[in-house]
């Protein structure tokens, strides 16, 4: 089935409409103080979508206390079955074949912003807050959303909205002159040369972090590839319960990034192979003076 069809069948609303309040909002306000922000994980557990779903927007006070403690104490999640495996793998193709119709560019956040792809070599990656070395594809809803994302991501990112504390639709309609945008970035990391340096992330805009993956290890790449850093500052790799179409989730300032895969292999920009994943932020504009952003973990 094609990521068209998926689509077709897979944008039904979540029943959203009569919720008036965010219990989860005051349980966030009531724990979060940047003093006691976690940045270990302390382990690291698995949830299916339909029941994350089905106790977010029940908004059980039992539950709600609960989670909003857990994120807050270092936990992961990873969230499984969130998207139609075929829509993941069909998602690959479609963002390999638009990368492969025009030139890499760049293009800030500002007013009238693009939808672009760039790799992020060596020389380039100089230019941002941390290390890293992938190919990324940009996407913003006020542009014309030529893969037909943003209906299905929506679906299942309105749940983590609303799971931090946000209102279920925050920044849908926003533009960079608005401060917070939302994008999706479809990400590719090359085998051997593709990594994202250890860093942690603002919460101000989103407080639960979310990976889309795309990939499996040991099907599509051998070692590497995502982890985070316990309480003994090591790394932790939580790959070997992850498979496509899972979402990984953790509070924002929790310390993460991704090693290199295949490190044996040859890497090739214009290539498929290695890690790939989908990024879901809502992030601070550059119509934003001194705006908030990730930054390195040393």
């Amino acid at each position: 089935m094609s990521s068209e069809s998926n689509l077709a069948v897979d944008t039904d609303e979540n029943h959203t409409e009569n919720i008036t309040r965010n219990d989860f909002l005051t349980e966030w306000e009531a724990i979060e103080d940047p003093k006691t922000q976690p940045l270990h994980c302390r382990e690291v557990n698995e949830i299916g979508f339909d029941e994350l779903e089905k106790k977010v927007l029940g908004q059980d006070p039992t539950f709600v206390k609960a989670f909003v403690k857990s994120l807050y104490a270092g936990d992961s999640y990873i969230v499984k079955k969130a998207f139609p495996e075929e829509f993941m793998l069909d998602l690959k193709e479609k963002v390999h074949q638009y990368w492969s119709q025009q030139p890499s560019t760049f293009h800030k956040m500002l007013e009238g912003c693009p939808d672009f792809h760039r790799i992020i070599d060596e020389e380039s990656t100089k230019k941002y807050a941390i290390k890293m070395g992938k190919h990324s594809c940009y996407f913003y809803p006020w542009n014309d959303d030529p893969l037909n994302l943003f209906p299905t991501v929506w679906k299942r990112w309105r749940i983590f909205k609303f799971l931090g504390g946000f209102p279920i639709d925050a920044y849908e309609k926003n533009t960079p002159k608005d401060g917070i945008v939302d994008r999706i970035q479809v990400v590719r990391y090359p085998p051997k040369i593709g990594y994202l340096e250890k860093h942690s992330d603002p919460y101000q805009s989103q407080r639960v972090i979310l990976s889309g993956f795309m990939s499996k290890r040991g099907v599509d790449y051998q070692g590497g590839g995502f982890y985070l850093i316990d309480k003994n500052k090591n790394k932790f790799f939580p790959e070997d319960i992850i498979d496509t179409g899972d979402i990984g989730i953790c509070y924002a300032t929790v310390n993460h990034g991704v090693d290199p895969v295949d490190i044996h292999k040859s890497p090739d920009w214009s290539a498929k192979d290695g890690r790939w994943f989908l990024s879901m932020y809502s992030n601070m504009s550059d119509e934003v003076g001194n705006r908030e952003t990730l930054h390195a973990v040393k």
